[in-house]
């Protein structure tokens, strides 16, 4: 049994496509050697321009080393077919952004909803 209609389900995924008044980039990383045995990190951009929201939950700053540490987490949503995971790295407003988790396996996406972790 089916609670919502697929026209139902379409129209809630156009109406929070709607609420997504932002965009961001999606971030992948690529390795390479660096000739002495180890590896270096490059993050690129997989997916560009994708429609976006960001709600920040909470953040605060910290002292390490002599330095404040800033720390924050976010909510991110998208759009339902976004291909995102927490392999990824989200790019908004000159910041960006680890993703920590992904909601993945619901019944009736109508968005993708990532917890992230400003990293710069």
């Amino acid at each position: 049994m089916s609670w919502l209609t697929d026209a139902e389900l379409a129209q809630m995924r156009s109406d929070i496509g709607n609420l997504l008044p932002d965009t961001c980039s999606i971030l992948a990383v690529t390795y390479t050697g660096d000739g002495e045995g180890g590896l270096t990190e490059a993050w690129g951009t997989a997916t560009a321009s994708v429609a976006c929201r960001i709600d920040y939950r909470s953040g605060t700053e910290t002292m390490a080393g002599g330095v404040v540490q800033p720390y924050s987490k976010a909510v991110l949503s998208l759009p339902y077919d976004t291909e995102l995971d927490t392999t990824n790295r989200i790019s908004a407003d000159g910041r960006t952004y680890a993703v920590l988790s992904v909601n993945d396996g619901q019944s009736w996406k109508a968005v993708v909803r990532a917890e992230l972790e400003r990293v710069s």
